[in-house]
């Protein structure tokens, strides 16, 4: 495949970590790779990374920077932003490096009166040659009663009213809306309901404006830790996603997982590995 090819491969993976530092030795592989396939870009969107002092903060980022960078060994790290525990990393196979441009990125806090960082979204924007492509990893609040499924459908619609792109310099900024690929992922924390019923699917409009794959996996929460065993205080939900919109492109997802071996979180991470055309003129 060339540079000047019109065919893109995107791989996203999503992860919440439940405030736990990986263990040292843990193999990212099975989420962050797949077989014959060695996608240009990688997005890598954690949720709940330990947030107690700024020194556990640097110290649960430099962990995950090292693990991804042993994974991903011929890639950079092209930007990642930070609000709170939620991250978001972008990597791009380092012959490529120099095909991205006008790099930005996004906070938007959705927690307490939106101004708390607990829950929101983080996001990074660059073009990939002439292709303007964004990325937004977030963490929408928890529970299972009609409030906090309100409290999740407002912060989706805070976030895409909020989210405003900024260069480093920043004197230019983008909406989501003027981007050909729009990734929209993260812990969205959308459940089951008593009647099996999944409400991002069944009870929210979002899928309208999104598309997502059939999900062919057991659900990614609520597991005891280290356990393939869930805990049922919670009804077990699918409640890790990842979504993608397109606009002047066609995205082709190729496969969804969850890397099952991974099992220090309640949660189990979750990946999504794209196709996208560009329309070149």
């Amino acid at each position: 495949m060339t540079k000047s090819s019109s065919e893109l491969s995107i791989l996203i993976g999503s992860f919440n970590t439940h405030r736990i530092y990986p263990p040292s030795d843990i193999d990212l592989s099975s989420w962050l790779t797949f077989p014959l396939i060695t996608p240009h870009i990688i997005a890598v969107g954690l949720q709940e990374l330990p947030l107690n002092l700024t020194l556990s903060q640097q110290k649960s980022e430099h962990q995950w920077l090292k693990l991804i960078g042993q994974t991903l060994s011929n890639y950079r790290l092209l930007s990642h932003v930070r609000l709170n525990g939620t991250i978001l990393f972008i990597y791009v196979q380092s012959s490529y490096l120099d095909q991205c441009s006008s790099v930005g990125s996004s906070t938007v806090p959705t927690g307490f009166m939106n101004i708390y960082g607990n829950k929101g979204s983080v996001g990074i924007r660059f073009n990939f040659q002439q292709t303007p492509l964004c990325f937004l990893n977030c963490h929408l609040s928890a529970g299972e009663d009609l409030h906090a499924f309100q409290l999740r459908n407002k912060q989706f619609s805070l976030i895409h009213q909020r989210t405003l792109f900024k260069s480093s310099c920043r004197q230019l900024q983008w909406n989501i809306h003027e981007h050909h690929g729009i990734f929209f992922f993260g812990d969205l924390n959308y459940r089951q309901t008593e009647n099996q019923k999944d409400e991002l699917n069944d009870k929210t409009d979002i899928l309208k404006t999104y598309t997502e794959l059939p999900i062919k996996f057991s659900p990614t929460y609520k597991y005891h830790l280290n356990s393939n065993a869930y805990n049922l205080l919670r009804r077990p939900s699918w409640t890790d996603r990842i979504l993608y919109r397109n606009n002047q492109c066609r995205i082709h997802p190729i496969n969804y997982w969850t890397a099952s071996m991974i099992r220090f979180s309640d949660h189990r991470p979750i990946a999504k590995l794209f196709s996208l055309s560009r329309f070149i003129h």
